[in-house]
Formats: C-alpha cells, structure tokens, sequence
C-alpha cells in the first residue's frame, strides 16, 4: 500500500478536514436532490434511546433533539425550511384510528446548510401553523425565514409529553443565502415524493 509522506512530520494525517474536501468524491454522477437527508428525532418515551447516542456515547434525553447523520444531541437549534407538504401515516400501534395527518419537511440547519429531514404528527401537527401563516401573509417563501427549534412540556390524561415548538428568528436578509436556499427548495419542490404509512419512532398521542 501506497503512502503519502510529508518530509516534515512523516506519514500524512487523514484528519476530518481532508474527510470534508473529499465528501463529493466518487458522487460526480448523484443528485444532491435523490440523497436522502438525515433526520432530527425528538426524544420522547416511546423513542428507542438506543438510536439516539451521541458520538461520545452520550444518550438524548427526553425532550432533547438528537441528529441521526451528526450523532448529536441538541437542546435546540436554528435553520431554515425548503420544503413542507402534507400526508398521511398509519400508526401500527394504533390501527383503529386509521389514517392520520402528518406534515413532512426537508430543511437545512443555520450553521453548515447540512440536509435535515422532521416529521411533525399528533399533538406535534401544527408546530408550523404560525410559521405557514406568516410566510403566506407577508408574501415570502418559508425558506426566506431562519427559525428556531425548542420544545415544551405538555400534559394530559395519557401523561406528561413534549411537543417541537418553531419560533421566527428574523427574516433571512442576506442574498447570498436566499439564492442558495432557493436553489435548494427548488430541487427539492419538484423532485421530493411525499411518502405515506410510515411508522416513526417519535409517535406520541
């Protein structure tokens, strides 16, 4: 095997940041648009905790977000929504209520533009109702406002639960970030099917 020196320091470290340069290779010919983004889970009693371990072997706790494709685990976090549309999903737990709604989106965090995919159900279906009413009545894409994610606690006759909650940050104001994100929700607008009966790991009534 073949390797790659430094004459200062010896054989060359294949650090993360060489990682991160390479990401696209052997990918020239794939769609951004067909990758299939990870998900932002929220942990509730009913998760499998353990999916939800960090990459220092840290498990989310309930109420916390935990990011499948980082392994991290946040208490909340900012980003912006390309993509929104409305299905149905049939809970196996739960067969005797039939089909119930669900709001799928595709979005990307603030930080790094990585792809995320959320499903909000249940008692989580109008997280986004403030967020869908303001875009729509100032005449603006939801990718054009950068958002906040938190959650609450609620509770009730099935117990103590917590629901996703999404706060406006601002309206995204910069350009150069608008473009971007409005190449992305194009792509995903046209291309995204919406995908039915799925049972999620987040479930909660």
């Amino acid at each position: 095997m073949k390797k790659h020196l430094n004459t200062d320091k010896g054989i060359v470290k294949y650090d993360e940041q060489r990682l991160k340069e390479n990401a696209a290779l052997g990918m020239r010919g794939v769609d951004p648009a067909d990758i299939r983004p990870p998900s932002i889970l929220l942990a509730q009693k009913s998760s499998d905790f353990s999916m939800m371990i960090d990459r220092n072997g840290n498990v989310a706790q309930i109420g916390q977000y935990f990011h499948t494709g980082k392994l991290q685990v946040f208490c909340a976090f900012e980003g912006y929504i390309l993509y929104a549309a409305k299905s149905k999903y049939l809970d196996k737990r739960n067969l005797g209520k039939g089909k119930q709604d669900q709001y799928k989106i595709l979005g990307v965090m603030a930080d790094d533009f990585s792809l995320f995919a959320m499903t909000f159900k249940s008692s989580s279906l109008y997280c986004l109702t403030s967020l869908f009413g303001i875009a729509a009545s100032n005449q603006r894409p939801l990718y054009s406002y950068r958002i906040r994610m938190e959650t609450k606690e609620l509770s009730g006759e099935k117990g103590t639960w917590t629901v996703p909650v999404c706060r406006i940050v601002a309206p995204e104001k910069d350009t150069e970030k608008l473009l971007m994100l409005e190449d992305q929700a194009r792509a995903f607008d046209k291309k995204v099917p919406v995908e039915e009966n799925e049972e999620e790991l987040t479930d909660k009534a």
